[in-house]
């Protein structure tokens, strides 16, 4: 059928005027975000006050990190053992100033490093190591990667050390304790 027959009034542009719902709750989530992290940074959860926290918690080589992976589109440290040693919070950020290459940075023990997306998995071993020692040690010292990139979700999560009931060799005996404590 000829559509040149119709009336230009009854032509329906499908395109979108406004931007799509995400994009509108972003813009109203971010600064609440912001503001638990802000929180989140002060510690104000050791004095006992309960802060909003999406947390992956379970058993080693369970798929957490993958999950964390698919939702940042980044790579992260991964395999057999104990990748996850300290409690890693990923702040991702949609920001359309970086649909080419993201903005990475590292936060941990006073520190701020910006690292490139193809080495962030090394630089998160280097920093766990630094703050968990070498080995298979855990630690409840937060490490923090935050995620500027177009087109991920507006989310805060915490990627815990895997639940760990028997400690092997390297580890503590009392690993299954810490883990829970952190946790």
């Amino acid at each position: 059928m000829d559509n040149s027959s119709f009336p230009q009034s009854l032509v329906i542009d499908l395109a979108p005027s406004s931007p799509p719902i995400v994009a509108s709750i972003n813009d109203r989530i971010r600064p609440l975000l912001d503001s638990v992290d802000g929180l989140r940074h002060l510690n104000i959860m050791q004095e006992g006050i309960q802060l909003p926290t999406i947390v992956v918690v379970g058993d080693q080589s369970s798929g957490k990190s993958s999950v964390l992976e698919s939702l940042a589109g980044i790579s992260l440290p991964k395999g057999q053992g104990i990748f996850t040693r300290v409690p890693l919070i990923m702040r991702l950020q949609n920001n359309p100033q970086f649909s080419t290459a993201p903005h990475l940075c590292l936060e941990y023990n006073g520190k701020s490093i910006e690292v490139h997306e193809v080495s962030v998995a090394d630089a998160i071993i280097l920093a766990t190591d630094e703050i968990a020692g070498h080995g298979k040690g855990i630690s409840n010292k937060l490490l923090t990667l935050l995620v500027k990139k177009n087109g991920v979700p507006d989310l805060t999560m915490v990627d815990l050390p895997s639940i760990t009931r028997v400690p092997v060799q390297g580890q503590v005996d009392d690993i299954y304790e810490q883990i829970f404590d952190i946790i």
